[in-house]
């Protein structure tokens, strides 16, 4: 009987549709197509008593192919010997090129086209049901008495699942990294006041050079060795100006570089965690089989529902850190809070090689901070130099050498700080390195069990869920991998410019 109730077991999973028996909170729109709960990173809605739900995601589900054209902000979907296509904020769509008119205008949100409930039935022809109730929408384009029932049992052989994304985005646009650092400069405020302090110290400097006719070698007359320290002073100025906007525009580089790909890692945190809640769904539903059949108690469905509720969470949350992400990036580059778009770089994984003694050699030699602090050693020398002892109140000599020990202990310091991070930035890299590496090793056993797995099911060994799983695990580490290649990134554009990194935080507030 125990073996029976095994086999039992296993053939009502391998022939059960999965689906979300958790309802829905109070105002959330639901959606199942062909007995599956969908997850969407924007939601259907209810507008001027229309619903309209996400295209890609339900299209796509009923077996459709779905194109985006950003340019004419068009879409096209296409199923068997039917063309579909539709254009954003037009109440008029074609089919096979004859007009059909919609309920209401599509329109985007968040990145995802919808359109109207009906129009899924005009076009594809699936049966469309809408629950005002529990708010559901149910549609299935299977025929008459395919769907599987829960509680039969079935000879049928069945496709093994994969694991599949439901994050779909259709973007107004899309960003490069280097049209997104051009763009932040361009909105910057502090590169524009730095161009103007650039003009205003050129003036100033061209001004005080008129005075100068020579560079004393000593202290000489009182007034001509004030007008040249002045003169010093300001073309010190002048240069330092420069080499601070220079600084600025690789501290926004790097601002931008970081919130680009932290982007990155948001998307495939939203991408995982609704992976996650379909293997909490699959979950749920084997442990329902297993109760109605005796096999186990309430209380494993009552794990496996909160365990559900705890991932439908990390989604709402894994979604709102992606929009405090875009919102964040579309602040630095000048766009509004709600744009989005289509991220087209994406870093690619390469072993780090650079030496870091050389590294650090280079940073002392080239870093804006370090010159700047030296420029300051040579004033403070200048003044030593042409300090004049018979020019009463003047600050004490003993002083003045002070100031060339507190100039000479900056740089020091300046220095010691540029090495320090240096050195901290290629340990960090390497120990990135070592986990991509790990997850590297992994992903070739998941990916060997995933196939495994297959394999058992095909010949009736393994059930839905172990699949899934099995293609879950080589997902997740496949994404964390991508997060990894994006810090290590980020982080060899700081290792060639620390500078920069630790002026990304002052620049990102401009």
């Amino acid at each position: 009987m125990k073996r029976f109730g095994v086999a039992l077991l296993s053939t009502l999973v391998l022939t059960s549709a999965f689906a979300n028996l958790v309802g829905a909170q109070s105002g959330d729109i639901k959606v199942i197509i062909n007995g599956v709960t969908q997850q969407y990173t924007q939601s259907p809605v209810v507008s001027q008593n229309t619903t309209l739900v996400p295209l890609r995601g339900v299209f796509e589900s009923l077996g459709a192919q779905v194109e985006w054209d950003s340019k004419a902000k068009k879409v096209t979907a296409s199923k068997n010997d039917d063309t579909l296509t539709l254009n954003i904020g037009s109440k008029l769509a074609y089919k096979n090129s004859k007009p059909v008119q919609l309920d209401a205008a599509t329109q985007i949100q968040k990145g995802q086209v919808l359109v109207p409930l009906r129009f899924v039935s005009q076009s594809l022809g699936a049966k469309v049901n809408w629950d005002q109730t529990t708010r559901t929408v149910t549609i299935s384009n299977q025929s008459s008495g395919s769907a599987t029932d829960t509680n039969s049992l079935s000879s049928k052989p069945l496709a093994a699942p994969v694991t599949k994304v439901t994050y779909d985005t259709y973007y107004n646009d899309s960003l490069t990294y280097e049209d997104a650092v051009k763009l932040a400069i361009a909105d910057s405020t502090s590169v524009k006041t730095g161009e103007v302090s650039i003009d205003q110290a050129g003036k100033i400097l061209k001004e005080t050079g008129k005075n100068i006719d020579f560079v004393p070698a000593e202290a000489g007359y009182e007034g001509q060795d004030k007008a040249y320290k002045g003169y010093a002073q300001t073309n010190l100025n002048y240069e330092a100006t420069k080499k601070n906007l220079e600084m600025t525009k690789e501290s926004i580089e790097y601002n931008v570089k970081d919130l680009y790909n932290k982007l990155l890692q948001k998307q495939n945190a939203v991408k995982l965690a609704a992976l996650n809640i379909e293997d909490a769904e699959r979950k749920l539903k084997v442990a329902q089989i297993k109760r109605d059949n005796q096999m186990s108690s309430d209380y494993e469905v009552t794990q496996a529902t909160n365990q559900l509720t705890q991932n439908q969470a990390a989604l709402e949350k894994a979604k709102k850190d992606l929009d405090s992400a875009y919102v964040s990036l579309n602040q630095v580059i000048g766009y509004k809070p709600e744009q989005r778009y289509e991220l087209k770089d994406k870093p690619v994984y390469s072993e780090f090689k650079d030496n870091v003694e050389t590294k650090v050699s280079q940073v002392l030699t080239s870093s804006t901070a370090i010159w700047l602090s030296e420029q300051k050693v040579d004033l403070a020398e200048l003044s030593l130099k042409l300090y004049n002892f018979s020019t009463p109140g003047n600050t004490p000599y003993e002083a003045e050498q002070l100031n060339v020990e507190k100039a000479q202990y900056a740089t020091e310091g300046t220095k010691r700080q540029l090495e320090e991070a240096v050195r901290t930035i290629y340990n960090n890299i390497k120990a990135l390195e070592s986990q991509y590496s790990q997850i590297q090793a992994g992903l070739v056993s998941a990916r060997s069990a995933a196939d495994m797995a297959k394999k058992q099911f095909d010949v009736g060994l393994a059930t839905e869920l172990q699949v899934y799983e099995a293609n879950l695990k080589v997902t997740t580490a496949e994404q964390q991998a991508e997060d990894i290649v994006s810090s290590i990134d980020t982080l060899k554009l700081a290792f060639n410019k620390p500078w920069a990194m630790q002026g990304s935080a002052g620049a990102s507030a401009q």
